[in-house]
């Protein structure tokens, strides 16, 4: 072989990757398919051996890669098979691992171009599919991975992009794994287990053990409601409904340094405590995670406000956050559902019809900073 057939390359398509640019969040994309070309490379010597139980001592070792450059064309990783590596672990087909090494990443390149055509393997080993399902996994709905040289059965460059690893993955295995980077709301504590519950918007309430990460469970106590950022990877089906979490890699309180903000989520954290019935008679319902929720997030987003908004719970468990500047009265109820109400008044009489939304949207805080305006703008 050529110097040129000994390298592989990958070209990430998308608006991140322009001019050259790998966000560092698909660099974990590298390892992954040295892993994936590894795995299929170790079946295909079992194949070709069947007298042999297993491969040998240092097969594994002797596939390494080095990045030798990230071409422009979008981004183009460029690895280079390592052969001094090869030739130290296995003296005796040291030679013939670039041969291996091809074959494998042609058959990636196959896997990939099948699944485009509903047809998927049958009996991979068990490490090719943990390989397969952390390629690509951090690259966005519009972005697609082409292989590059490997041409698919419509003459096109084999690419890889959200739909085809979900469509592969959940026939392979029945869920495939997502990296999940967000924030929600501190709902739970479990001390005995080490684990915290996070609701958040996209998938519910999470359960997600702290084992490893840099916070120990004892400083998320009295922190209920305060707001909370994570990365995990997670499991979802191949209708994307969420099956359970895979991995936590960081999960961190979100501390606000306003004293107005941390006031704010104080009064949510005191409102969270109060029990059914506090309006007497039986009158009187719980706050809701959710509404408390959307509360601690409207004030983050909105924190120049904080120190004017004035917090109640509402008899249906749901949250108002209500404030008075220059004559004019302000208002925005969030619903145990999660729903939003707005209006506004001045003492003069005028008013902001009320205006209702199912969630936080463009529309919402384009009604809302409209609303608020009319004081605010004062202050320019």
């Amino acid at each position: 072989m050529d110097d040129e057939s000994k390298s592989f390359s990958l070209r990430y398509v998308g608006r991140r990757f322009t001019n050259a640019r790998l966000p560092l969040d698909v660099l974990s994309d590298l390892p992954a398919l040295r892993d994936l070309i590894a795995a299929l490379a170790k079946q295909e010597f079992r194949q070709n051996n069947p007298d042999r139980k297993r491969v040998p001592q240092g097969f594994d070792k002797a596939i390494s890669f080095a990045l030798i450059d990230i071409e422009d064309g979008s981004a183009v990783p460029k690895l280079s098979l390592e052969n001094e590596v090869a030739q130290q672990s296995l003296p005796n087909i040291g030679d013939e691992m670039e041969d291996i090494v091809s074959r494998a990443f042609e058959r990636v390149a196959k896997i990939y171009d099948d699944a485009a055509h509903d047809l998927f393997p049958q009996a991979l080993p068990q490490d090719a599919i943990l390989a397969l399902s952390k390629l690509g996994a951090n690259i966005q709905d519009d972005e697609r991975i082409e292989f590059q040289g490997q041409l698919g059965q419509d003459g096109k460059v084999v690419s890889l992009d959200s739909y085809r690893r979900k469509n592969l993955l959940t026939r392979v295995r029945e869920t495939y794994t997502k990296e999940f980077e967000g924030f929600g709301s501190l709902t739970g504590i479990d001390a005995t287990r080490n684990t915290v519950q996070v609701q958040t918007e996209e998938y519910g309430d999470l359960l997600l053990p702290l084992e490893g990460v840099s916070l120990t469970v004892d400083q998320f106590n009295g922190q209920l409601f305060s707001p909370v950022e994570f990365s995990i990877s997670i499991a979802l089906d191949a209708h994307d409904e969420f099956k359970g979490v895979e991995e936590v890699y960081s999960v961190d309180l979100v501390r606000p340094y306003d004293e107005d903000v941390t006031r704010c989520i104080r009064r949510l954290q005191d409102l969270s405590k109060i029990e059914k019935g506090w309006l007497g008679d039986g009158q009187g319902e719980q706050l809701v995670h959710l509404a408390g929720m959307r509360a601690t997030q409207l004030i983050f987003m909105r924190a120049d406000l904080a120190d004017l908004f004035r917090i109640f719970p509402t008899e249906d468990g749901g949250i108002s956050l209500e404030f008075d500047k220059q004559g004019w009265s302000f208002a925005v109820e969030i619903m145990p559902d999660g729903s939003l109400e707005i209006d506004g008044s001045s003492a003069d009489g005028e008013v902001f019809e009320v205006q209702s939304f199912g969630e936080f949207s463009e529309e919402f805080f384009d009604a809302f900073d409209m609303m608020t305006a009319v004081v605010l703008n004062d202050e320019d």
